[in-house]
């Protein structure tokens, strides 16, 4: 106890320094006044006395030294001293301190803003319990082995009883929105179609009442039962306290509302339709065949479901993807007819809704990474030329009796100082950044994406701030403290010797220019990935071209011949109105991810091998539709008004699926039928090859898919009256205003029926625009990223060069007294940086190679050893350097000989 207060005393003493000294001083004075006193008693004289009392004390400030050393931490007061006297060397070098600061700044700043965005995606579990357990289980398609397809609900209830991984497995299809019928305009409403154990699986908090129950999901005759989300509830019944039990009307049907769920709670369908983003409401997946037609109890063609299964204890998500994989060739071998060539995938469910960014991610992190160091790199440099400009007085306090390892630590709180000023800059800028992101992240990622700052984030870049100053200014103290004082005093005025070979600065600059060019050709591929994506032709002209989007899905148009009815109305109400030139109705989507399939076999082919499949994108459309969006007819004829239920069914095929089943025929007359149908279809036009799916999508990306604008383009183009889709996408082109004539199709619309709610209204070219975000946001931040690099990488040079001008400024001035010129000194600084330019592009070339394998996923239309990209980035960093090298070079040559050799 005795040793603790002694600690806490000698602790208060080093906290508090000024009241101990003069406590010391008052105490040291009493008691030389005392020996004074005591020896003019003894009969001396006054200035005998005191220095007869000094001499007993043993000097006044020794042993004041002494008691104060007693009386404090020692090394704690070192460190204190050291600290101030860090303080004030960068308070007088402050453009040295902001420097240093802002680059490091920015490289921690970007580091934590991605490691922030990182930590969400890989890291951080979805908000589920269990999550780390939950698989999604879908179908994979000939040729497509990673799975993301539909299975049918026979399917499904085989995967409940051949799985022996999951104790839960639960089915979804959230295909088929319904329409709000209360208000004074039907209003869209985006429905999950769930088994009862689906929201229980995912945990789903309720705000109000319940989730459903088993009885609840009886096919056929289920109870019209429905649970909202809390988004839902607030938008359309203003949070309504009373509204479990409350009867709504959706489709003219009336549903009785069970539940509520949580504001926390979202649900984020791996595989969903383009337009729903968020679910507004979950019913019964046993009503989905009386409201939407999609899903038949019995039909083992009707692929429209996905599953999500908890995987039991004991049971790795390995071993659970190779039993459900194992499932597959079972349903093949019973069901040869409807299964062949198909398998089963599982996957955890986490990478199915996050897999799309993984790879983004990392290329983020590596580009931050990449920043970071150039910046440190930079530090280090700046770090060296300040320990030779302050060589000298490290040179005088060595001399004075400084020890090296004094000298050493000094440095090293100066660097902890800036680099601990410089990280808490630098979490000022990401804390800032990750509030801009995280919106961004809600609204175009994924509900469930949550982007914060927590304290592990918080430390971990604290914590790299300040290994950041010790290791990158361990070397260059070191250096200074081991200098030779008498060539450190002597050599003064050329800025010591020892360090004056700086070649570790050198490889330092070569390192730099070397990950900016691997960031810039990143960059430089990805945008002109983006160029490409954004003016490559689809195949038809999307100017003017306005589109909306509508679902037949209730019981008035269960049967085909109600679409179509339907379909032939529309057409003459909108071509009637003012502003529009032309119709064309297409299903199921146009530019989404919701393309229909169809797997077609030529007549005569053997349908048992899997090459004579071909799976091609299968779209109803209107009579003449091809030719209103201005997709060219090659051969043959376009859909016409006599292709109708009545009629044979027909079709037009894209050039490339021409080619491609028939390589040595004339398509035109040929048949072919779906893998698992019966009626034949015949091939009455060939149209030019023309993209009508989503042209790049980050989830494809994420599974190894190609973007859709790559290679042939394979579809089948089917007359609506004949395949009359629920799902329908009205394009008018229009030479109006878009918001007038939305409105007047809106009334038309509600004129023949008052059910339907229209929903994506959109000119083609901003949806475009919308789908090209994800792409256009990875290009525009990886350039920030290369843009920084390539300021930080011609600072490195730039500085290197201009310190080794101020180190030979001696030399230049001997060569300009020997008859050097100007143009001689000039090339010489210019052929010292361009040579290290040089190196570390020649250096970059290599990683950037290597580096840009990876990025093949995200490219479109563009190689990742894109020769043109490769060339102008050199050429760019090359001119960059050659300016950073001209400043430095240029003050080279106005250099004073008779002052360089006074100096000297």
């Amino acid at each position: 106890m005795k040793t603790l207060r002694a600690w806490l005393q000698r602790l208060a003493g080093t906290l508090r320094p000024d009241r101990k000294d003069r406590e010391i001083a008052e105490e040291m004075d009493s008691h030389l006044r005392m020996h004074i006193e005591d020896n003019v008693r003894a009969g001396m004289g006054e200035q005998e006395a005191r220095r007869a009392a000094v001499i007993k004390l043993g000097g006044v400030a020794a042993t004041t030294e002494s008691v104060r050393d007693r009386q404090r931490l020692p090394w704690l007061d070192t460190f204190a001293q050291d600290v101030r006297f860090g303080l004030r060397m960068l308070r007088k070098n402050p453009g040295f301190a902001a420097g240093a600061m802002v680059i490091l700044a920015l490289g921690i700043g970007a580091n934590t803003v991605i490691f922030s965005a990182a930590r969400a995606v890989f890291l951080k579990p979805l908000p589920y319990p269990n999550a780390e357990r939950l698989m999604f289980v879908s179908r994979a398609y000939p040729g497509y082995p990673q799975g993301g397809g539909n299975f049918t609900y026979p399917a499904s209830r085989d995967i409940q009883q051949l799985n022996h991984s999951f104790d839960t497995f639960a089915v979804t299809q959230s295909y088929g929105a319904l329409a709000l019928t209360e208000g004074a305009e039907p209003v869209r409403v985006a429905i999950n179609y769930v088994t009862p154990s689906y929201l229980q699986l995912l945990g789903a908090p309720m705000k109000l009442g319940r989730t459903f129950r088993a009885e609840e999901n009886r096919y056929g005759s289920g109870d019209f039962v429905i649970v909202l989300s809390h988004g839902f509830w607030q938008r359309q019944f203003a949070g309504a306290a009373d509204i479990v039990g409350r009867t709504i009307h959706l489709n003219q049907k009336a549903f009785t509302v069970v539940g509520v769920t949580a504001e926390s709670f979202h649900d984020a369908p791996a595989q969903q339709d383009f337009d729903a983003p968020v679910i507004d409401a979950w019913i019964p997946l046993g009503l989905s065949e009386q409201l939407t037609g999609l899903v038949g109890v019995s039909d083992r063609a009707k692929a429209i479901l996905w599953g999500v299964g908890h995987l039991k204890d004991g049971v790795s998500p390995e071993q659970g993807s190779k039993d459900i994989a194992s499932i597959g060739p079972q349903l093949a071998k019973t069901y040869p007819e409807t299964d062949r060539g198909f398998g089963m995938v599982a996957r955890p469910l986490k990478d199915v809704l996050y897999g799309q960014y993984f790879m983004p991610v990392r290329l983020l992190l590596a580009g931050s990474a990449f920043i970071l160091l150039i910046g440190c790199a930079n530090v280090a440099n700046l770090l060296v030329a300040r320990m030779i400009a302050r060589q000298r007085e490290f040179a005088v306090r060595s001399a004075l009796g400084a020890s090296s390892g004094r000298l050493v630590r000094q440095m090293l709180i100066e660097n902890s100082l800036l680099t601990v000023a410089a990280g808490a800059l630098g979490l000022a800028l990401a804390y800032w950044g990750v509030r801009a992101l995280q919106p961004w992240a809600v609204e175009h990622l994924s509900p469930l994406m949550r982007i914060d700052m927590d304290v592990m984030v918080l430390a971990a870049s604290l914590g790299f701030s300040v290994l950041t100053g010790i290791v990158f200014g361990f070397g260059p103290a070191l250096l200074s403290a081991r200098a030779d004082v008498r060539d450190a005093l002597s050599h003064a005025g050329r800025q010591g010797t020892s360090l004056g070979r700086r070649k570790g600065a050198r490889l330092l600059v070569i390192a730099e220019v070397g990950m900016a060019l691997m960031l810039l050709v990143g960059a430089g591929l990805l945008l002109k990935s983006f160029q490409r994506l954004a003016t490559t032709g689809l195949g038809f002209d999307t100017k003017n071209l306005l589109v909306l989007r509508l679902n037949l899905t209730s019981e008035r148009y269960a049967k085909a011949e109600a679409r179509a009815d339907f379909a032939r109305r529309l057409e003459q109400s909108a071509g009637a109105l003012p502003g529009v030139k032309s119709v064309t109705i297409w299903g199921p989507s146009m530019l989404g991810q919701a393309t229909w399939v169809i797997n077609a076999i030529a007549e005569g082919r053997d349908s048992a091998d899997p090459n004579n499949v071909l799976m091609a994108n299968r779209h109803s459309v209107n009579p003449g539709g091809l030719g209103n969006l201005g997709t060219a007819i090659l051969r043959g004829r376009d859909l016409a008004e006599t292709d109708t239920a009545q009629t044979p069914t027909v079709a037009v095929v894209s050039e490339s699926f021409a080619k491609h089943v028939w390589p040595s025929e004339d398509a035109l007359g040929k048949r072919m039928r779906p893998e698992n149908g019966r009626d034949w279809i015949t091939v009455i036009g060939v149209a030019a090859d023309a993209k009508h799916s989503q042209r790049f999508n980050m989830q494809d990306a994420s599974i190894g898919i190609p973007p859709s604008g790559v290679g042939p383009q394979y579809d089948v183009y089917l007359a609506y009256q004949q395949r009359p889709n629920s799902a329908m996408v009205l394009n008018l082109r229009i030479q109006s205003d878009a918001a007038s004539v939305a409105k007047e199709l809106r009334a038309a619309v509600f004129s023949m029926d008052p059910t339907l709610a229209l929903y994506d209204v959109a000119l083609l070219d901003e949806r475009l625009a919308q789908q090209d975000q994800a792409s256009r946001s990875l290009a525009a931040i990886t350039a920030a990223y290369a843009v920084l690099a390539l300021f930080l990488a011609a600072f490195g040079l730039f500085a290197v060069l201009a310190q080794t001008v101020r180190r030979r400024t001696s030399e230049i001035g001997i060569r300009m007294a020997m008859g050097a010129g100007p143009r001689d000194v000039l090339g010489m600084i210019l052929r010292e940086g361009m040579s290290l330019s040089t190196a570390g592009i020649a250096v970059g070339f290599v990683g950037a190679l290597l580096l840009t394998r990876v990025m093949t996923s995200l490219l479109f239309g563009v190689s990742a050893a894109d020769p043109s990209v490769f060339v102008a980035i050199c050429a760019l960093l090359l001119l960059v350097a050659a300016v950073a090298c001209w400043i430095p070079a240029r003050r080279a040559t106005r250099v004073d000989p008779i002052i360089a050799l006074r100096d000297e």
